[in-house]
């Protein structure tokens, strides 16, 4: 399996709830970058990481 393949399993996640605005967008960035599945983030920056990654295949996770 190849590395870019690889790409569409991971979950690229930040949970703090003291990310910031940059540390989102810098993972947002990255998860476009390789393709990856999914970003998880803290529930009051999902709305953040979705404008963020409208137009492109990564789906936007959280936890309750």
């Amino acid at each position: 399996m190849k590395a870019q393949d690889l790409a569409r399993y991971i979950d690229h996640t930040l949970l703090r709830a003291d990310a910031t605005a940059k540390d989102i967008e810098r993972l947002c960035a990255e998860a476009r970058e390789h393709h990856f599945y999914a970003v998880c983030v803290n529930g009051s920056r999902v709305i953040q990481a979705r404008h963020l990654l409208d137009g492109s295949d990564v789906k936007v996770a959280t936890v309750v």
